[in-house]
């Protein structure tokens, strides 16, 4: 009579037998399938985690059991015996079986057994002799017990073999410890990889910010340190780790005091010291108290985007067309010409005196195009040093002494770039203006890496760009694709009719401003129209707002203008004019369908209205000059 298995496993036996008895016969033996080969190999290698740590254990146990005549085997969840150690007799008596590396504990084969129970249960069995429904098994004594990973989903079953003769009362505890010895070890091996992915993402990301960032514990010991920070302060990542941080470096007095205070810094000014080179930095230093204890974390915020920040938020404007004086014909065409021109994305140059206003028509452009939520970034190019030219118009990759910035292209893309004076710009400059136009991408100073930019050019000048041309001080080239669509500006003094409107308009801003309401007597405007305002709208601002600063009862009478204003003569005498060659009128007609051409693509529904003529005559006239529409359609530039 076998000894009775516990209560919990005694149905399960007896419905397992009774599955046994309609599929086989207890006299008849059939060794279990097994994996072999590629198969057994690729379960296997799934299992590694299991097999590395299972092993290990097992191994140790043995070790303990003083060579005991029994096995120990890892099984999959399947069934699927993965390792077994254990002794050489029994291990032999197993195989002879059919028992080994990549066999099937399937009951449907090898009948009643300790395994199959155990995964179907879910706890842990032991089987010895007639237990087993298969005659071939009753010489041995098997316990089994599942192995759970911390989501509680079965990883696989551990296994005791011997003989009946060998086996020990401890065996089925000996067993489970062993389960539950290797869960735990597959729940520690988890949470080790877990936070090591943890980990490695938060080091990924500190090593990816632009931000130099570096850690110390309570004791000053360096504990983190990313490559930015590193480059920044001239430190060697790995020989500082573990180091005291004032041993590295000489720390500001106001960081000493944050850190013996346990208080926070946020974007401060400071320099720090190392081998007697002074690094400047705006640093953030955040404490992380624990206790009685307090580490910190210092981040070190890159100049340059900050730089590029406040660019990006000086790129907002706000001036449009609807700001514009409208009182004289000149304003009206510029305007309805500008209007067109915002419609595109090519180069433009706008042309005309100091203090005509030129930028404020490149913001009315950039806002009444496709752009007008990208920056608009206006850049003077009489103020670019010529050493430092390059730098700023380029920008420059970092270096060891130097650290990187963006180039003013990069600054505007997806917006606008407004250049102010372009002839200044040097020779090298036009050429990488010309290219950057013409391919949409850039290099930085001292970088071969290509970067690209969406940004329309819009370039403003006072000179004569076809003398420069001529005296080769201005590429050719450049000075074409920027004229692909020229804005004239005429002076102030050739639209007098825009002077009482230019003038209400800075008494309103200025009323908003101070909170109240400036009058101006019509003599005042009559003697406003009749000086010649050498330095145009800008000139005519700047009078207007000195007068309502020292007119009485916020009303602007004569006597608060100037006094050469009264004498109407100016204090500087305008500029004259550039020579322009004078053109017959069939030329102004074909430069006249050409620039429209250009606005409007070739189409001859939108160039019509635009030049005030019928599509009829405009179609004759096209005939007649021999201008091709189709090369505009695609973009190319008439001849």
């Amino acid at each position: 009579m076998p000894k009775r298995e516990p209560a919990c496993a005694i149905p399960a036996l007896e419905e397992s037998r009774r599955r046994c008895r309609k599929l086989m016969q207890p006299a008849d033996w059939r060794p279990a399938h097994r994996a072999a080969g590629v198969t057994f190999a690729s379960i296997c290698r799934r299992k590694d985690d299991l097999l590395v740590l299972g092993q290990a254990a097992l191994e140790d146990a043995y070790e303990y059991m003083e060579s005991r005549p029994c096995a120990l085997l890892i099984l999959d969840e399947s069934g699927c015996t993965l390792w077994a150690c254990g002794h050489p007799f029994t291990q032999a008596r197993l195989e002879a079986l059919g028992i080994g590396p990549g066999s099937y504990w399937t009951e449907g084969l090898i009948g009643t057994n300790a395994p199959a129970l155990a995964i179907a249960g879910g706890y842990p069995v032991q089987l010895a002799g007639e237990q087993h429904f298969r005659q071939a098994l009753h010489p041995w004594h098997f316990c089994a017990a599942p192995v759970y990973d911390n989501g509680g989903r079965q990883r696989a079953v551990i296994v005791l073999a011997s003989l009946v003769e060998d086996k020990a009362a401890s065996d089925l505890s000996l067993t489970l410890v062993l389960a539950r010895e290797v869960g735990n070890y597959l729940h520690a091996d988890s949470l080790l990889a877990e936070t090591n992915r943890h980990l490695n993402a938060l080091n990924a990301l500190l090593d990816g910010v632009e931000d130099g960032v570096l850690a110390w514990d309570q004791h000053g010991c360096l504990q983190y340190l990313n490559a930015r920070a590193a480059a920044m302060l001239r430190l060697d990542e790995t020989e500082s780790l573990g180091k005291p941080v004032l041993t590295l470096l000489t720390l500001p007095a106001l960081v000493i005091q944050a850190m013996h205070n346990r208080s926070p810094l946020s974007h401060v000014q400071v320099t720090f010291e190392n081998r007697q080179q002074f690094i400047p930095a705006l640093l953030t230093l955040k404490p992380i108290p624990d206790g009685d204890r307090c580490g910190f974390i210092a981040l070190l915020h890159p100049q340059e985007l900050l730089q590029q920040l406040v660019h990006n938020q000086l790129g907002r404007v706000s001036y449009t067309f609807a700001d514009m004086p409208l009182a004289s014909l000149e304003m009206r065409r510029l305007v309805r010409y500008g209007k067109q021109a915002a419609k595109g994305s090519h180069p433009m140059l706008l042309h005309g005196e100091e203090g005509v206003g030129k930028q404020r028509l490149g913001q009315a452009i950039h806002n009444g195009g496709e752009r007008a939520q990208g920056p608009f970034i206006a850049l003077n190019c009489q103020a670019l040093p010529q050493d430092l030219m390059a730098r700023e118009f380029l920008g420059s990759d970092a270096s060891e002494g130097e650290a990187g910035q963006p180039s003013k292209f990069e600054l505007a893309n997806g917006g606008t770039l407004y250049l102010e004076q372009v002839e200044y710009l040097s020779p090298e400059m036009q050429s990488a203006l010309l290219q950057i136009i013409k391919t949409g991408m850039l290099m930085r100073v001292n970088s071969n890496r290509v970067i690209p930019v969406n940004v329309r050019v819009i370039a403003a000048t006072g000179a004569d760009l076809p003398l420069l041309v001529k005296q080769n001080r201005f590429r050719r080239q450049l000075f074409y694709t920027l004229q692909s669509f020229e804005l004239h500006i005429p002076p102030l003094r050739l639209r007098t009719q825009d002077i009482p409107v230019l003038v209400q308009d800075s008494l309103q801003a200025l009323g908003r401003h101070f909170q109240c309401r400036y009058q101006i007597g019509g003599d005042v405007i009559r003697q406003l129209c009749l000086y010649p305002w050498p330095g145009n709208d800008q000139e005519l601002k700047s009078v207007v707002e000195r007068a309502a600063m020292t007119c009485r009862n916020n009303r602007i009478e004569l006597n608060d203008l100037p006094e050469h204003l009264l004498q109407e003569r100016a204090l500087v005498e305008p500029d004259a004019p550039a020579s322009q060659p004078v053109l017959s009128f069939p030329d102004l007609e074909r430069q006249a369908i050409i620039r429209a051409a250009l606005v409007c693509r070739g189409q001859l529904n939108e160039m019509a209205p635009l030049l005030g003529i019928g599509r009829t005559t405009l179609w004759r006239k096209v005939k007649q000059y021999h201008l091709e529409m189709a090369r505009f359609k695609t973009g190319a530039e008439a001849e």
